[in-house]
C-alpha cells in the first residue's frame, strides 16, 4: 500500500507560507531527525493513541484488564501501527516552527493546570463516576462491581439504600453508566504514575488531543495559521472546564480529528486503505460516547458523495473502494461500542435506546443512499451536474451555510424551545435555578434556541461570525474545485453540529452544556474561523489583511477575558484525600453512610472497596438491625454534622475539607466559584443501635 505523497504546495488549500516553506527547503537547528521527530508528532500521537484505544477498550470489554497484559499488547500496538502514519508533513522552515510552537504550547498548558486538577470522586455528574471507575479498574479486572450481600439487603430493610446514582445492579453485578474506553485510558495512565494519574488522565489526553487539532489544522490552514484555533481552545474556560476532569469530549477529540488528519493525506495520496483507517478511528470514538455514530454519518455521506460524482477525476474507483472500506470500519466501530453498553451497561443503553436507534437508523440511511447514488444512471446524472453546475452548486452551498447561520443566531429573539419534561430529570434541576434567579418558572424550557449564543459567550462573536464564513468558504471550495479533503471535514463536522446546535439536549447550564459542542462543533468552528482568516491574509489585499489580522487578534483575546476568577478554582479539590482519611478509618468494615444530600455512595463502594449501604434519618432500631446482618464491626460514616446522636463524647472528625466548585448559572456563563467546609465523622454501631466513635482514629485536616 505505498503510493508516493501529493507535495503540500500542490494542496488547493494549503495555505501560501507552507508552498514558501516546503520551497526554501531549510531544514532547522536540531538536526534532520529531531526535527522530523518534532513535525511528526501531531501525526504518530493520535495514530498511537487509536492503537492503545483498541487494546484498552477490548480489555475492559471483555474483562481482562491486567497491566501485564493490556500495556504490552497496547505497545506492540503502537508499533505494528508505526508506518501508518499519514504522508509526512514538510519539516523545512515553517513546518517545524508551528510544530514546535503547538507542542511547546500544550505542554505549557499541561503544567499550568496541574496545581488545579480536580479531584471529581463524588457522582454530582459524569466526572465522579467516571474517575471513580477509573480508580476502580486501576486495581481490577472488569469494570462492574460484584453485587454484595450489603446491596441485597437493602431491598430487605425499610429506609435503607444502596442505589447509586450512575450505577444500577444487573444480575450478579452493578454496573457503572456509559462506554468504558475513557475509564480505561484514565486507569492506564494510573498504571503508569499511581492513583493521582487517574486524575491527570484528563490533563494527558487534552495535551494529545491538542496536538491532534494542530496537525489537521496544518494540513487545512498552514503550520502557523493551525496554530490559531489550538491557542484559541487553550485559553476558553470550556477546554479547563473538561480537561481538569475526567470527561469523555478530549477523547473524542483525539479520534475523530486524528481520523480526519488520515483521510486527508489518504485522499491526497488516492489510497483505499488509508481511508479504512480513518473510518476506523472515527468510529472507534464511538467506544467512548454514545452519540459519536454522528460523525460516522457525515464521514459516509461525505465519502460516498465525493465517490459518486467523481469528485477525484483522476480515477474514482479507488475512492469507491476506500468509501466502502470507510464504511465498514466506522460501522464496526459503532457496534463495538454499543456491545460495551450492553455487556457493561444495559440499563443506560436502554435508557438512551430512542437515541442509539435513531442514530442508527441515520447511519443505515445515509450507507444505503450513499450507495444508492453510485448506481450507474444516478452516478452519470450527478457527475453530469456537477461538472456544469459546480459554481453555481457552490454557490448554493454558501447561500445554505449563511441561511441556515443566520436562522440558528437569531433564534433567542424570536422563540422560546420548550422539550423538557415536567417533573423528571433536567426539568427538575432548571425549575430550581430559574427560581434561585429569581426568573419566571418555566421547568419545560430546554434553551435550546441559546445554542450559538452560548458559543458566543466564551469564544466571541467575532469567531462565531468567522466560523460560519469559513464553513461557508469551505463548502464553497469543495463543490467549486472537487476538494474531496475539505468535504470530509464538513461532512464529519456538520453532521453532529446540525443535530447539537439545533436541540441541545442537555441540562442548559454552564459550563456544563458546552460538552455537547466541544468534541466537534467547537474545533469545527474555530478551524473554520482560521480557514477565513487565512485565505484574507492569502490575497495580499491590505483591507483583506488588515481584516484577518484583526480577526485573528479577536479570536485569541476575547477568550481571555471570559475566566473571571474561574482559573484558582479547582473543581472537587480536597474530595480524594478526603475519601481516602474515610477508607483508612472504616477500613474493611462494612458501612452505614448518613450524607443525605452528598451522593458519596459510590464513592466508598468504589475506593474503600467494601459493602455499604446509606440511610438518611438513621433510628436506633435501623443502625441496629443493620449491624445484626452486616455484622458487629459495623462503622458509620456522617457526612453532615447533627445527624446522628453519639453515645458519649462525639469523635474528632477523621477529616475537615474545604471543597471548591465552579459556579452554575442558566443566564450568564460562569465567572466564580464558591467553596464549603465538608466535615466526615466515623463510628461504631453498638448493640443497641446508638454510634460510639472509632477508637485510634486521627484527624486529617484538608483545610
Amino acid at each position: 500500500m505505498k503510493h508516493e505523497p501529493v507535495a503540500v504546495q500542490d494542496s488547493p488549500s494549503a495555505g501560501p507560507a507552507v508552498r514558501r516553506a516546503v520551497s526554501r527547503g531549510r531544514r532547522v537547528g536540531l538536526g534532520a531527525r529531531s526535527a522530523a521527530a518534532v513535525t511528526g508528532l501531531p501525526d504518530r500521537l493520535p495514530l498511537a493513541f487509536f492503537a492503545v484505544s483498541v487494546v484498552v477498550g477490548a480489555g475492559v470489554l471483555f474483562g481482562v484488564f491486567r497491566p501485564w497484559l493490556v500495556l504490552p499488547v497496547a505497545a506492540a500496538s503502537v508499533v505494528a501501527t508505526w508506518r501508518w502514519v499519514p504522508s509526512r508533513f514538510p519539516v523545512a522552515g515553517r513546518g517545524f516552527a508551528g510544530s514546535m510552537a503547538a507542542v511547546v504550547l500544550s505542554l505549557a498548558w499541561f503544567v499550568a493546570q496541574l496545581p488545579v486538577v480536580s479531584q471529581y470522586v463524588v457522582v454530582s455528574r459524569d466526572p465522579g463516576f467516571l474517575t471513580l471507575e477509573g480508580l476502580w479498574l486501576r486495581t481490577h479486572a472488569s469494570p462492574d462491581l460484584p453485587l454484595d450481600a450489603a446491596t441485597r439487603l437493602a431491598a430487605q430493610v425499610p429506609g435503607v439504600s444502596a442505589g447509586m446514582q450512575a450505577y444500577t445492579p444487573s444480575g450478579d453485578v452493578i454496573q457503572v453508566q456509559a462506554q468504558k474506553l475513557v475509564p480505561g485510558l484514565l486507569a492506564s495512565v494510573g498504571w503508569l504514575l499511581g492513583e493521582r494519574g487517574v486524575l491527570l488522565g484528563g490533563l494527558v489526553i487534552g495535551v494529545v488531543a491538542l496536538l491532534t487539532l494542530y496537525g489537521f489544522g496544518r494540513r487545512m490552514v498552514g503550520p502557523l495559521w493551525a496554530l490559531v484555533p489550538v491557542a484559541a481552545l487553550v485559553l476558553s474556560v470550556p477546554w479547563a472546564a473538561f480537561t481538569r476532569s475526567a470527561y469523555t469530549e478530549p477523547t473524542t477529540i483525539v479520534l475523530v480529528f486524528g481520523g480526519l488528519t488520515v483521510a486527508w493525506s489518504a485522499l491526497e495520496r488516492r489510497s483505499a486503505g488509508r481511508l479504512a483507517l480513518a473510518g476506523a478511528m472515527v468510529g472507534a470514538a464511538a467506544l467512548a460516547r454514545v452519540d459519536s455514530t454522528a460523525q460516522v454519518v457525515g464521514l459516509v455521506l461525505a465519502l460516498g458523495l465525493a465517490s459518486a460524482c467523481a469528485w477525484d477525476l483522476t480515477g474514482d474507483r479507488w475512492l469507491l473502494r476506500g468509501w466502502a472500506f470507510a464504511t465498514l470500519a466506522g460501522t464496526v466501530g459503532v457496534a463495538v461500542g454499543l456491545v460495551d453498553l450492553a455487556w457493561h451497561s444495559a440499563s443506560y443503553l436502554d435508557e438512551h435506546s430512542s437515541q442509539t436507534a435513531s442514530l442508527d437508523a441515520v447511519l443505515v440511511v445515509a450507507i444505503a443512499g450513499a450507495a444508492a447514488v453510485h448506481v450507474p444512471l444516478l452516478r452519470r446524472w450527478g457527475r453530469a451536474r456537477l461538472l456544469w453546475h459546480r459554481r453555481g452548486l457552490a454557490t448554493v452551498t454558501v447561500v445554505v451555510v449563511v441561511a441556515v447561520a443566520a436562522f440558528l443566531i437569531s433564534r433567542p429573539w424570536w422563540l422560546v424551545e420548550r422539550h423538557g419534561t415536567v417533573g423528571v430529570g433536567a426539568a427538575t434541576v432548571v425549575e430550581v435555578w430559574q427560581a434561585h434567579a429569581g426568573k419566571a418558572v418555566d421547568p419545560a424550557r430546554t434553551y435550546d434556541e441559546m445554542s450559538v449564543t452560548w458559543l458566543s459567550w466564551y469564544y466571541g462573536w467575532a469567531a462565531v461570525l468567522l466560523g460560519f464564513g469559513g464553513i461557508a468558504l469551505a463548502g464553497y471550495r469543495a463543490v467549486a474545485r472537487r476538494d474531496a479533503r475539505l468535504l470530509t471535514f464538513l461532512g464529519v463536522v456538520m453532521a453532529p453540529s446540525a443535530m447539537y446546535l439545533w436541540r441541545v439536549s442537555i441540562t442548559p447550564d454552564q459550563v456544563w452544556a458546552m460538552r455537547r459542542f466541544l468534541p466537534v462543533t467547537i474545533p469545527g468552528l474555530l478551524l473554520g474561523a482560521t480557514f477565513l482568516l487565512a485565505t484574507l491574509w492569502a490575497g495580499r489585499r491590505r483591507w483583506a489583511r488588515v481584516v484577518a489580522v484583526a480577526g485573528t487578534v479577536a479570536t485569541l483575546v476575547f477568550p481571555l477575558f471570559t475566566w473571571g476568577s474561574l482559573y484558582g478554582v479547582r473543581e472537587q479539590g480536597g474530595r480524594l484525600d478526603e475519601a481516602r482519611a474515610v477508607c483508612a478509618a472504616v477500613g474493611d468494615r462494612p458501612v452505614v453512610l448518613v450524607a443525605p444530600r452528598l451522593p458519596y455512595l459510590a464513592t466508598i463502594r468504589t475506593l474503600c472497596d467494601t459493602q455499604v449501604v446509606s440511610v438518611d434519618a438513621p433510628s436506633r432500631a435501623t443502625l441496629a438491625e443493620l449491624r445484626r446482618r452486616l455484622g458487629d464491626d459495623t462503622a458509620v460514616v456522617v457526612m453532615n454534622k447533627g445527624e446522628v446522636a453519639w453515645d458519649g463524647t462525639e469523635p474528632m472528625p477523621v477529616s475537615q475539607t474545604r471543597v471548591t466548585q465552579w459556579a452554575q448559572n442558566l443566564y450568564r456563563r460562569p465567572s466564580a466559584g464558591w467553596s464549603a467546609w465538608s466535615v466526615v465523622e466515623v463510628g461504631s454501631v453498638q448493640p443497641d443501635g446508638s454510634v460510639a466513635p472509632l477508637s485510634q482514629v486521627s484527624r486529617v485536616d484538608q483545610g
